[in-house]
């Protein structure tokens, strides 16, 4: 379609251009012969011969004195000299004229014929005749790789073919990353996202991709260059969960459980969908089986009551009773209740006050409207009694029920287990 378009806009441009040159062409044609040259000039010698017969007769009559009878003479034949002189003129304009025109009418044709091709030449040397194939190419995006794969297919030969005229098209080496990564192709599609990231330097999305996709070629690995490029994406948004989770991956299986369980906490504390969240939660409770249990240690079981918002935020909190500067704060998405959270030093704001040195301290769980830590009129909240040190010789147990705002709420009492 792109083709057909591109030709018939050149034929109208070939036609705007040639039509006045053949029109005129047909014009001089329709005027007639060029007089011919000899006939003209016969026409002018029997004018001059009845002049000259007029002379003599007025000559003869005695009507002209003989003493100019010889300059009317040469008068006459300077003038039959002019005559033609003007006969040449006129007959070689005339014929210049219908030689120019017959030419305007052979160069309109030629021109028809060469701007659709020049133009075509034009756009092969300095335009991008392979963009055609490839719009619309980021609908390759949105397609299933199972339902869609011939489809993905597809797209990846033309992007392949685009990539091989145009090396520097980083948005087409995207997509044909992309395609690697739907079709399992991680390899390819590593190497097609380091093109993009060659062109543009690093950029947000690509490095997202590049990066998952190296690490799935190598098998879960994580090479040097990897973490480059994960610790350049944090450097940007310091809890992205990707990269955090597969931070926590590699840390658990170099058994460095404790770091497991840093990384996925921070994971946590992004808006995720509750299958992704769930899938953190049970490596975060895997990981923390696998720790020695540090002191203080509390575990709150927090449920909600019916109509509990589900685009709130989840905080639970350990701070002074009654209200202060938090020594603990656990964020979670509401989407995933009920769970449970464990607060200990692992999860402390602060590593030079953490939850161990606290003389005393409340659990405040709190359903956020406003996704803010800070209490705001509709949140949904449930706050523990006070739990002073002697109480914290080992675990404790919390169970928290949320309710509606307009419902009372009676502090609940800790238990050690």
């Amino acid at each position: 379609m792109y083709w057909i378009l591109a030709l018939l806009l050149l034929g109208i441009a070939a036609f705007c251009v040639a039509w006045p040159l053949v029109r005129r062409a047909a014009a001089a044609r329709s005027a007639g012969p060029v007089p011919d040259a000899e006939a003209s000039s016969a026409t002018v010698r029997a004018v001059y011969q009845d002049r000259l017969t007029e002379l003599r007769a007025e000559i003869a009559a005695g009507r002209i004195d003989p003493a100019i009878q010889e300059q009317v003479m040469e008068e006459l034949r300077a003038a039959l000299l002019d005559d033609y002189r003007e006969l040449e003129a006129a007959g070689a304009g005339r014929h210049a004229a219908a030689r120019g025109t017959g030419g305007a009418g052979r160069l309109g044709w030629v021109l028809a014929c060469l701007l659709p091709l020049g133009g075509l030449g034009v756009y092969w040397i300095i335009g991008e005749p392979s963009a055609g194939t490839v719009v619309g190419a980021a609908a390759v995006l949105q397609l299933d790789p199972d339902r869609d794969r011939a489809e993905i297919e597809a797209w990846r030969e033309r992007l392949t073919r685009r990539v091989a005229r145009e090396p520097a098209d980083a948005q087409s080496w995207y997509l044909l990353g992309s395609t690697g990564l739907q079709l399992g192709e991680f390899a390819d599609a590593a190497d097609a996202f380091s093109r993009a990231h060659a062109i543009t330097g690093p950029d947000p999305v690509i490095d997202v991709y590049w990066l998952q996709s190296r690490y799935l070629a190598q098998g879960g690995a994580l090479d040097p260059l990897s973490r480059e490029i994960a610790e350049r994406i944090l450097a940007r948004r310091e809890n992205h969960p990707l990269v955090l989770e597969l931070f926590a991956i590699d840390a658990f299986r170099r058994g460095e459980y404790a770091d497991t369980v840093a990384y996925l906490n921070r994971a946590l504390t992004n808006d995720l969908a509750p299958q992704q969240a769930q899938s953190l939660l049970a490596g975060l409770e895997q990981a923390q089986s696998r720790l020695e249990p540090q002191l203080p240690t509390v575990a709150i079981e927090i449920s909600a009551a019916d109509g509990a918002p589900a685009d709130a935020v989840l905080f639970v909190i350990a701070r002074p009773p009654g209200g202060g500067m938090p020594y603990a704060v656990v964020r979670r998405p509401a989407g995933v209740l009920p769970l449970t959270v464990r607060l200990d030093d692992r999860v402390s704001m602060n590593p030079e006050l953490p939850l161990s040195r606290a003389p005393a301290f409340e659990v405040v769980v709190r359903l956020s409207r406003s996704g803010t830590a800070a209490p705001h009129p509709g949140d949904w909240e449930w706050r523990s009694a006070p739990l002073a040190a002697d109480q914290l010789a080992a675990p404790v147990n919390l169970v928290a029920r949320l309710e509606a705002p307009a419902e009372s709420r009676a502090p609940a009492a800790a238990s050690g287990t």
